[in-house]
């Protein structure tokens, strides 16, 4: 690689007018000055690996929240109670509307209903994440204060 380099250096030179020995110096300079800062392509590199790995980050979670069902918007007409897979693109869906629920079998680009239920299978109370984290602070607390008494009772 360097001699190819020097090559093409003093093929210049001589394109240029006659080469000699203090062109050949020359040429060495040009490449160190040409191959030396090699601190900036590393981090261009870096910044370009960095960024795919971000945007691999990015696409993942995305792909994972959209597998997730449990995240869903409360406050639609339409709630989605529970949901199997059955293959590797189809997928039994218990929704509520309204005050009625449907199972619904979904595929790739498609969507049956399978059945009507005319009964309830599943409450349709839901709490939010708020109320419950609320909760799990505070059952939390009541757990640390009740062993720290009995630490101070002993």
């Amino acid at each position: 690689m360097n001699n190819f380099i020097n090559y093409c250096i003093l093929s210049t030179l001589v394109l240029l007018g006659n080469a000699n020995a203090s062109d050949v110096k020359v040429a060495d300079e040009v490449k160190s000055e040409l191959l030396g800062p090699t601190s900036m392509s590393n981090s261009i590199s870096q910044m370009a690996l960095g960024l795919l790995v971000v945007l691999a980050i990015i696409f993942l979670l995305a792909w994972l929240m959209r597998r997730v069902t449990g995240v869903q918007n409360t406050k639609g007409h339409i709630k989605i109670l529970s949901a199997v897979n059955v293959g590797t693109r189809e997928r039994a869906v218990l929704i509520e509307v309204g005050e009625e629920q449907l199972l619904l079998g979904v595929a790739a680009g498609q969507v049956n209903l399978l059945h009507k239920l005319s009964h309830p299978v599943a409450e349709t109370s839901t709490v939010d994440f708020s109320t419950s984290l609320q909760n799990a602070v505070v059952n939390l607390k009541k757990k640390s204060k009740s062993e720290s008494t009995e630490l101070h009772s002993r």
